[in-house]
């Protein structure tokens, strides 16, 4: 007789393959986001740099308070069509 606690006692290893959960595959890995505070400092930056151009590029003189009012209505507009994108995607 033999003992089925012994080391010389082998057992049958499984062969079919198990769904492991603990490590993602590639094709399942979780969207990350991208954070506000890196959108809100690139449109400024953007912004800055955009103005320092036009200020250098544009003959003659160009007015601050016009093109602020310019940036700020294009920022509303990018923001606003961005949010119809992102609802559209979770929609769908």
């Amino acid at each position: 007789m033999t003992d089925p606690n012994s080391p010389t006692e082998t057992t049958p290893l499984k062969t079919s393959p198990t769904a492991d959960t603990s490590s993602p595959t590639p094709d399942r890995l979780p969207r990350q986001r991208p954070l506000f505070a890196t959108i809100l400092w690139g449109s400024l930056m953007l912004a800055l740099a955009a103005f320092m151009a036009a200020r250098e590029l544009v003959p003659g003189g160009f007015d601050l308070v016009t093109w602020l009012l310019t940036a700020v209505v294009g920022i509303g507009l990018l923001l606003v069509v961005a949010g119809i994108i992102a609802a559209s995607r979770r929609a769908g």
